[in-house]
């Protein structure tokens, strides 16, 4: 498995650590309207804020790694 396919799955993991809570809160919000929604206390909304927070960070490592490695291969075709 190559440096590229790591940061990709990385990508992904991240992209689903942002989203997978704030379509679940959508899906409670939407239950809500008509009165079916779950009464999920201030554990989830931690939880959730969380989650982002982590898919956030995830998303910039990625990133970072991406631009340095980029650097690199600029810095060796120059050379």
């Amino acid at each position: 498995m190559g440096s590229e396919e790591k940061l990709e799955a990385l990508e992904t993991m991240g992209r689903i650590l942002i989203f997978t809570p704030l379509i679940m809160g959508l899906l409670n919000f939407i239950m809500e309207i008509w009165g079916k929604g779950p009464d999920l206390g201030s554990e989830a909304g931690y939880s959730g804020i969380l989650m982002i927070n982590t898919g956030i960070i995830t998303l910039l490592y990625v990133s970072i790694h991406r631009f340095r490695e980029g650097m690199r291969q600029a810095e060796s075709g120059k050379g």
